[in-house]
Parts: C-alpha cells; structure tokens; sequence
C-alpha cells in the first residue's frame, strides 16, 4: 500500500528528466488531479519561469516553491505532483508531501532529448552553460536520492517506457 498518509505522488528530478510528462501520463491512467508546480508558479506570477528568475533571483523562486509546498502538505491528497528539478534543494520536507518518485536522467541522454525540441534548452535558466548545468546536476544527486522514496533510471528510455515502469510500480508494489 501506499505509504504516504496524503495519497499524493511527487515526481522529482534533473530538469528534462520527464517528470512533468510522466506525472501527466500517470494521473490520467488513475484518474487522479494533475499538479505541475512550476506551472503552477507561472500562472501565480503571470511570468515564464525564466522572467521570474531574471526580475526576482533565484531566492525569491525558491520562496515561492516552499509556499507551494505548504500548500501541498495542507492541502493536496490523492494527486500526481511534479515538481522543478531545484525544488528539492529548497523543500527538504518532500516525504511529508507524498510518496517521491525520483527520475534519474543521464546528463548527456538529457541534453540530447531537450535538444530535439525548439526551446526546451532556452526556457531553463539553469542550462543556459551546460558546463555549470552539469555542475548543479552533480550536486543535485545526492539530494535528490536522499528525498526519494523509489527510483527510476531514465537513460536511452522513452517516456512511454517509463510512464509503464511507473504505473506497474504503483499498481504491484503500493497498490495504487
């Protein structure tokens, strides 16, 4: 069963690693409500997430997400959650969310499957130097595996592969 007392489920990860697409894909095969938090902040700031970095900084995104998350810890039950890839690192929390499925994605594979899409490198502030994107990806690990209850390898897979992996997962080890 589920371990998680609120039934939410929180895709964490890499930027590019699929969480949205994935969290998306999941909640649709459960019928289950959809929260994509870096949307979600979007709409509130009626800004792209790189406006909100350029106007505001980084501190004051991070706040917002740490708003988000008590929201979430109040708020929010039975619902699939994505989260930006820097959420982790400003919410320490995240098991107090829900149950945190971490997508591992190789930085090279990464790179390669944004590079396939017309703005998906220029719309991520962090990736604008791939040299000190890779640095963050780096210290982000150990983060990420920290807050994660379960994880996925996502390298040379397609989200359809991985969006199955998932809801065999869920269905066969919490009974979802």
């Amino acid at each position: 069963m589920l371990n998680a007392s609120n039934g939410n489920i929180i895709f964490i990860g890499f930027m590019g690693s699929g969480k949205s697409s994935v969290g998306r894909s999941i909640s649709k095969r459960f019928g289950k409500l959809f929260l994509d938090i870096d949307s979600m902040i979007e709409n509130r700031e009626d800004k792209k997430i790189p406006q909100i970095f350029l106007d505001s900084g980084e501190k004051h995104f991070r706040d917002i997400e740490r708003e988000f998350a008590k929201l979430i810890q109040t708020s929010v039950k039975d619902s699939i959650i994505s989260v930006g890839g820097g959420f982790p690192t400003a919410v320490t929390n995240l098991k107090n969310l829900g149950f945190v499925i971490y997508l591992d994605i190789d930085f090279d594979f990464m790179v390669s499957e944004l590079s396939k899409y017309k703005d998906e490198i220029d719309k991520r502030p962090l990736m604008q130097n791939l040299d000190m994107a890779r640095v963050i990806y780096a210290s982000r690990k150990d983060i990420y595996k920290s807050q994660a209850d379960s994880v996925f390898q996502i390298k040379k897979k397609d989200i359809n592969s991985v969006v199955d992996e998932v809801e065999t997962f869920l269905k066969e080890k919490l009974g979802f």
